[in-house]
């Protein structure tokens, strides 16, 4: 039962339920009016009061009056809402008020309705005069407002003590909160429950597994749980648990528990008898520590007086508030691995127990994911940045040192064999060839000459020079030859542009153009270091370039070589490859990623490998 059931809604229905104080009410009241009038009498007098949802007759006067006249009287004043006077067929006339709760709506205030039966003095079957009927019906408006500013202040005490109740408690409450452990919050809690109820004694269980053990006791700082006082209050604690209800002693009269309404079955409570008997104390209340309908502990209170449904429901309210509070405390007070424990037990029990369809369906699709990760296979594979290259490339250098002439190609142009890339400045070297060539003729005039005159040692001399001319012509027509820069092949100009250096000096020597034949690439992959030893040569794979997502090209390793290269902070080995085929559309330098298909592995092998292999060096630096 909760608090709000249990405490009154209205003083209306306070007062209602005291029925002796409307009788107490209508006999002092019929008396005053029957002896203030020297001409009528009241004969009898009804109450009729509103227990919700029905109305019911709580007053008669007098004690053998019949009443049933005027029920139907009071009744037809509820109805009307207003002071009715009407003949009555048994004689005499009946006067009726209704009574209101001020402290109401105007909608809800009408609470009761007095009915009277008025007769002449000496003559019971005669109905007074109307000029007699007047101030009785004023004197009947007085009573009424009387009994109206009782049941108003009686409202105004119970909502004053309602107010002194709730601070109290919620003042106990911020003192329960602010203790740092589960024991201190506990002692404050009994402790301060003891002094405001002016109990005998208030006691702290908590449940551990099927059965309740003690926690706490107020006013005691240690206790020993052998003791029968201390066994029969867990039994009086397991008993309110059981039913998951407030348990009081005594019973009232009616044999039924005084905290439970007529409407409801009185609980059990034989354990709280027995702890009565046992502890001399003629009172007890137990009241449930429940968490989401779920058991955690009880309190027990042990006193002189006995408990009231307003209390009982404020008490319920309290401990409502505190058990979430001290639950929390107690979890926190654990040690780590039984946190530890305990988090799996609750995750157990909710996968396992009933209801929480929505967890049991995430572990049925997390344990088919892992079981499918752990049985399925698939084929492994390793991404790495890939970057296409010419298997072959030509330099064209710069033959002699001079000037640019001519430009007729650059990077980009497909060039045929023997086609001119660009000519050298030839003005120079035929000058000097002119000039050879003189120095040729004159030298072959003297050593005739020589030869007619028969100085066969100046003969040697001439010709050693003609020999020395000669070389240097077949030098210079050697440049010549070399003047214009030809492709050595068929292919596409990789590097290379002089229109911007037409003029320009060059030295010998010096790379002009790059030239790689067509349709003949070498693939160069950047394979991670963490990986290398899984790369074979002849492994397949799949080559993706960022300029032709569309068309995925096949490959083969073909070398796995030393050479490294640092790429974003990362040691990646240089494994070259070839391609099955070779579009038309490729161009050395193009980059793209390439995935090499690698052995057969558990799924789960392959999706967790780069967190298995951090662990491992993670473990091995810290722990060898």
């Amino acid at each position: 039962m909760t608090s709000s059931s249990r405490s009154v809604d209205s003083s209306a229905d306070t007062a209602a339920s005291d029925s002796v104080d409307i009788q107490v009410w209508l006999a002092r009241h019929g008396e005053r009016l029957m002896s203030s009038h020297a001409n009528v009498q009241i004969a009898e007098g009804i109450v009729l009061w509103h227990h919700s949802p029905s109305w019911l007759p709580v007053a008669l006067w007098p004690a053998n009056a019949d009443g049933v006249v005027l029920l139907d009287i009071a009744d037809q004043v509820r109805e009307a809402g207003r002071g009715l006077v009407s003949a009555l067929d048994a004689g005499g006339m009946s006067l009726g008020y209704p009574v209101r709760d001020l402290s109401q709506r105007p909608e809800d205030a009408l609470v009761g309705a007095v009915a009277l039966r008025v007769v002449r003095k000496g003559a019971v079957d005669e109905a007074p005069n109307q000029a007699d009927l007047v101030p009785l019906m004023q004197q009947l408006e007085d009573a009424v407002a009387g009994l109206e500013r009782d049941i108003l202040a009686r409202h105004y005490a119970s909502t004053l003590s309602q107010q002194s109740r709730l601070g109290e408690h919620l003042t106990l409450l911020a003192s329960v909160l602010e203790q740092p452990s589960f024991n201190a919050a506990a002692m404050q809690l009994t402790t301060r429950l003891s002094a405001t109820l002016h109990a005998e004694r208030v006691s702290l269980g908590w449940r551990r597994g099927s059965r309740t053990r003690m926690r706490q006791i107020s006013h005691s700082a240690r206790f020993n749980r052998k003791m029968n006082r201390i066994r029969a209050t867990e039994s009086a604690m397991d008993e309110a648990l059981d039913q998951r209800r407030a348990v009081v002693w005594p019973v009232d009269h009616d044999g039924d528990d005084a905290s439970i309404p007529a409407s409801s079955s009185a609980p059990v409570n034989r354990a709280h008898g027995s702890l009565c008997q046992i502890t001399d104390v003629p009172c007890a209340l137990t009241l449930p520590c429940l968490d989401g309908g779920k058991p955690l502990g009880a309190l027990t209170i042990e006193r002189e007086h006995p408990f009231d449904d307003e209390e009982i429901g404020a008490l319920q309210s309290l401990m409502a508030l505190c058990t979430r509070a001290l639950e929390e405390k107690r979890r926190n007070d654990r040690a780590l691995l039984v946190k530890m424990v305990a988090s799996m037990g609750e995750q157990c029990a909710r996968l396992l127990g009933a209801g929480h369809l929505g967890y049991k369906l995430a572990a049925i699709v997390l344990v088919g994911v892992a079981s499918f990760a752990y049985f399925a296979t698939g084929t492994e594979h390793e991404a790495a940045d890939a970057e296409l290259k010419s298997a072959v490339q030509r330099v064209i250098a710069t033959p002699f040192q001079g000037y640019i002439d001519d430009a007729r190609a650059r990077a980009g142009d497909r060039v045929e064999q023997d086609q001119i890339l660009a000519t050298m400045d030839t003005r120079d070297l035929r000058l000097q060839q002119l000039q050879s060539q003189s120095e040729l003729a004159k030298l072959a005039s003297e050593a005739q000459r020589l030869r007619a005159e028969g100085e066969n040692a100046s003969l040697n001399v001439v010709d050693a020079q003609r020999e020395q001319a000669q070389a240097e012509l077949e030098l210079i027509q050697s440049r010549l030859s070399r003047a214009n820069l030809r492709a050595p092949y068929d292919g596409v100009v990789v590097s290379g542009d002089l229109t911007q250096r037409l003029g320009s000096a060059v030295d010998q020597g010096e790379e002009l153009f790059r030239v790689a034949p067509e349709g003949n690439y070498r693939l160069e992959l950047a394979v991670d270091e963490a990986r290398i030893d899984d790369i074979r040569e002849g492994q397949q794979g799949e080559l993706v370039l960022s300029a032709m997502t569309d068309t995925p090209l096949n490959f083969e390793i073909t070398r796995i070589t030393p050479e490294t290269r640092v790429i974003e902070g990362s040691n990646r080995f240089v494994v070259e490859a070839e391609l099955a085929e070779s579009p038309i559309e490729l161009r050395p330098g193009m980059e793209g990623v390439a995935r090499i298909e690698m052995d057969e592995a558990r799924l789960v092998t392959i999706w967790t490998r780069e967190l298995v292999d951090w662990l491992r060096l993670t473990l091995w630096k810290w722990w060898g």
